[in-house]
This record gives structure tokens, C-alpha cells and sequence, in this order.
């Protein structure tokens, strides 16, 4: 008995402790399940602050009925909102309307109003502009207010057009072309783009903010990626006719210095179908059909086109090329102490240091007139060979031949580059001593008479072409060759079908006297 009255008061504490216990643990686990929504609450609160932080420090995105518009920043959400109720009721040229001039320039304008012709329009991202992006419309213009000219630039799939102020830059020279009344410039017109992605697909260009225009150019978006040539060439516009094999002679000379592409702007050759189509096929030429804008008197029709011409070339080769050489037919830069033109500017970077953006190597021109005394000892379809009696070296910047980069460059012209991406960069350009290399001009003296003479007497021998001659003459020779065999065939092949056509049409006579 007594030990059943000692043990009971431990089993009623043993009974209370666990008691205790299970209210605790279950106090606990009610606690958990009344904080959980709170934790849920502010789980989600927290997720959208993160979201609402990424989105402001990254781009603000709009989305149209149309499109989605990728922004930099507010700033640009509102100019682009701007630009597309500038013009409400505009609506996108249809093919109908659109003006052309010899099939190539789009045109808008008449003779009371402003005139504005252009031919090709690219998008410009290059990396020196940064955050910046442009779309640059090649051409000319002429009798626009001060007001200046306005761009409509059209998205796929909206029915407005963003509206913008162009930039004009003057890309040729600035006394202009006069027809008539009026004054044509040529211009590059650039227009500021707000958005990122996507691109706009066209471009019109207008003298008044929302009239209707007549062009709807396609804008190129040249592929960014590592340059496919080390040198290319871009020929101005090019028009008359020049003998084949010189320009076999040429291209080849070139080709062998180390120039991969070769760009010509047509402008109505003749004679040299034959000669395009077999380097075309080669893989080395790109032609292009660039007829005169303007009815212009003389050379000047096509020479007009020539800064159009030269900045498309530049602006299709954007990434291609890591330098573009603008030169033409008579040309041929020479290096005079190496074999190419990579081991020539390797060497013109290393004096120089590498100090300083380079925007371009211009080299200083000398003449080689053709009404010289030729050399009769050298083969007569060599130009370079033949003429080697020049005279002295120009002055810097007098009509020196250039290699430019295309991504520092905004506008390049005949003889070096025109305006630079970015002028407060001001990269250095280079004029290349003459003991390295120089332009060897081959030309008739168009001088007066007595400054001709001047030249003549002060002329004296240059051998420095001869140090290519061995590798030259053999690749000249063998293309020759083959551009006969294939006129030759060509001629055979027609002989045929003149053979064919006549015996159709003596059996066609036979069968009508049959009946």
C-alpha cells in the first residue's frame, strides 16, 4: 500500500509533462501554419519589387497592337509615341506611287517643290556610335526649305510611320550640279532611330513633316561579323569604256598585292560584258547598274552619282572589309619596299607606333602619262610596265588614293575619307611617305599645253612597277587566254544558231510549197 502511494504522484507528473509537452508541439505547429501566408505574402511582394528593379535597369518594353518596341529608357518610350502621332493619317507608300529615274533612283518632288533623289538606305550600328543607331539614306536634294527634310520610317505590320528630322551631311562637293533653276547637292541623310529592336523595315524622305512622299527605300542591315577580306575595292562610277587587257592588268595587279573584292557601279560601260562576267564568275567583282540621276551635259551625269555610289559600297562592306580602297581603273597603288599591302601597312603601324585611331592611309599621286615615251622593250598590253616616266610626287592631301576603315568612317569620297564617324574622336589619318609607296597615276595629260610640257621635261624613269613584273605578266597572260577561248566559243556557238535558224526556215519554206 505504501508503495502504491509513493508511486502515484510520479505517474501524475510523468502524465502532466507529457501533457505539456504535446500542447507545445502542437502550439508550434498551429504558429507555422498562421505565419505561412505571411511568408507567402511576402514572397510575392518581394518577387515583383525584384521583377519592376531588373526592368527599369535593363529596357522598358512596349507592346503595340504590332509590334513590341525593345526601349533604352523612358525618354525614348515618349519620343517614339511622339514621332508616331506626328502624322496620323499617313500611310505607307504603295508601289504605285513610288517615282523612279532610269529604273534605279527612287524620286520625290517636282519643279515648284523640293527635289530629293536617292537610291539605298542602311541601318548603322557601328560600335563606335555606342547606344546610338541611325539609318542612312544615300542621294541628293535640291530647293528644300531651311526647315529642312523630314524621315518616315516604317515598321512591318504598323500602319503609321515614325516621323523624324533628317540630318544632312554634304558628301560631295559643295558648289553642287546646276540643272536648270535648280542646285543639286549630294547628301548622306541620316535618321535617328528611338528604338533598338526591331528595325524599320522602309524609309521615306519628304521636304514638308507629314506629306505623302514617292519613295519607299528598303533599309540593308549589314550582318556585323569578322571581316571575310582584308581589302576591297570600291571604284567610283564608271562609265565610257577602258581596253580589256588593262583592265585584266588591273584587277590582277591588285589582286596580287593582296585585294580579294573588287565593287564597280556601272554607268552604262561598254565592251565589257565579256571581261565582268568571267571575273564575276571568279568569285573576285561585284557590279552594280548605276545610272546617271540627272540628265546632266558631259561626264557630269555619271560623275553625280559617285559619292552615292562609293558610301553604298562602303556601307555594304561595313564588316566585311577591313579596309576599302577607293581607286579607279587608271590607278594602282605600288608599294616601292614590300611584296603586298598587309606587309606595307604592318609596317606603316609599327613607325607610327599604334598610338592613335588610324581612319586612313593616304598615299601621294604621281603621274605616268600614257603620251609619254613608252617603253617598247616591255610587252604592249602592260600599261605598267610600258609607262614608267612619272612625275614628281603632289603635295599631301592633292588627289591621294586611300585606305579607309569603314567602321570609323560616316561619308568617303574619290580620294580619302570625307567625314568621320565620330569628329570629336578625330582619328588620325595618315599620309604615307612616298619612300613606302605611291599612287602611280596612268592618264593622258589633260593640262594646257605649256603645263603639260612642264611635266614632260621634269619627267623621269621609275622602275618600281618591274619589281612585279614575273608574277604579273604570267597571271595577266593566262586570263587573256582564257577570255579569248571563251570569245571563241561564244562565236562558234552563235555560228551554230545561225546555222540552225536557216535550215528552220528552209524547211518551213519547203513544207508552205509542199501544199
Amino acid at each position: 500500500m505504501n508503495l502504491e502511494h509513493a508511486s502515484s504522484p510520479r505517474v501524475e507528473f510523468d502524465s502532466l509533462s507529457c501533457a505539456c509537452k504535446t500542447r507545445m508541439y502542437c502550439r508550434n505547429i498551429v504558429r507555422l501554419i498562421m505565419r505561412f501566408p505571411i511568408f507567402l505574402v511576402t514572397f510575392l511582394v518581394l518577387s515583383i519589387l525584384l521583377l519592376s528593379l531588373q526592368e527599369s535597369h535593363d529596357v522598358l518594353r512596349k507592346v503595340s497592337t504590332a509590334k513590341s518596341y525593345v526601349l533604352r529608357n523612358a525618354r525614348a518610350e515618349r519620343e517614339l509615341h511622339a514621332g508616331l502621332l506626328l502624322c496620323p493619317h499617313l500611310k505607307r507608300p504603295n508601289q504605285s506611287s513610288i517615282q523612279t529615274l532610269n529604273g534605279y533612283w527612287q524620286y520625290q518632288g517636282s519643279i515648284e517643290t523640293e527635289e530629293i533623289i536617292v537610291n539605298s538606305a542602311f541601318f548603322d550600328d557601328r560600335p563606335m556610335l555606342g547606344f546610338s543607331t541611325w539609318i542612312r539614306v544615300l542621294g541628293m536634294a535640291a530647293n528644300f526649305s531651311s526647315s529642312g527634310l523630314y524621315c518616315h520610317l516604317w515598321y512591318e505590320d504598323h500602319p503609321n510611320p515614325y516621323v523624324t528630322q533628317a540630318v544632312l551631311n554634304v558628301t560631295g562637293r559643295k558648289k553642287g550640279y546646276r540643272l536648270g533653276k535648280k542646285l543639286f547637292i549630294q547628301y548622306l541623310f541620316s535618321c535617328h532611330l528611338t528604338t533598338v529592336y526591331p528595325l524599320p523595315s522602309h524609309v521615306s524622305l519628304v521636304g514638308n513633316q507629314c506629306d505623302n512622299s514617292s519613295i519607299l527605300l528598303p533599309v540593308h542591315r549589314p550582318l556585323r561579323t569578322n571581316p571575310e577580306h582584308e581589302f576591297g575595292v570600291c571604284v567610283p562610277v564608271s562609265f565610257g569604256t577602258i581596253p580589256v587587257p588593262q583592265f585584266v592588268e588591273w584587277i590582277e595587279f591588285l589582286h596580287l598585292l593582296g585585294v580579294t573584292e573588287f565593287n564597280v557601279y556601272d554607268s552604262n560601260m561598254t565592251g565589257m560584258t565579256e571581261v565582268f562576267d568571267y571575273y564575276i564568275n571568279r568569285g573576285w567583282l561585284k557590279v552594280f547598274p548605276s545610272p546617271p540621276a540627272l540628265n546632266l551635259t558631259g561626264v557630269d551625269g555619271p560623275k553625280f552619282g559617285s559619292a552615292a555610289a562609293l558610301n553604298d559600297c562602303m556601307m555594304r562592306n561595313l564588316y566585311r572589309y577591313r579596309l576599302v580602297l577607293v581607286i579607279d581603273f587608271d590607278e594602282v597603288i605600288i608599294p616601292r619596299m614590300h611584296r603586298n599591302y598587309s606587309a606595307m601597312l604592318s609596317y606603316v603601324d609599327s613607325v607610327n607606333n599604334g598610338k592613335e585611331l588610324t581612319i586612313g592611309y593616304g598615299f601621294r599621286n604621281a603621274f605616268f602619262f600614257r603620251d609619254m615615251k613608252p617603253d617598247s622593250g616591255q610587252p604592249s598590253h602592260l600599261w605598267t610596265m610600258v609607262h614608267r616616266t612619272r612625275s614628281e610626287v603632289a603635295k599631301y592631301r592633292a588627289a591621294p588614293k586611300s585606305f579607309v576603315d569603314p567602321l570609323q568612317c560616316l561619308s568617303v569620297f574619290n580620294h580619302y575619307c570625307f567625314l568621320p564617324l565620330k569628329p570629336k574622336v578625330r582619328p588620325l589619318y595618315l599620309s604615307v611617305q612616298p619612300t613606302v609607296a605611291v599612287t602611280h597615276h596612268y592618264r593622258l595629260c589633260g593640262f594646257t599645253k605649256a603645263k603639260c610640257k612642264e611635266f614632260f621635261d621634269a619627267g623621269y624613269q621609275d622602275d618600281t612597277a618591274l619589281r612585279f613584273k614575273d608574277d604579273l605578266e604570267p597571271r595577266v597572260k593566262v586570263t587573256l587566254k582564257r577570255l579569248e577561248d571563251l570569245r571563241m566559243k561564244q562565236q562558234q556557238q552563235q555560228l551554230e544558231m545561225q546555222k540552225v535558224t536557216r535550215r528552220v526556215k528552209i524547211f518551213n519554206a519547203f513544207l508552205q510549197n509542199s501544199r
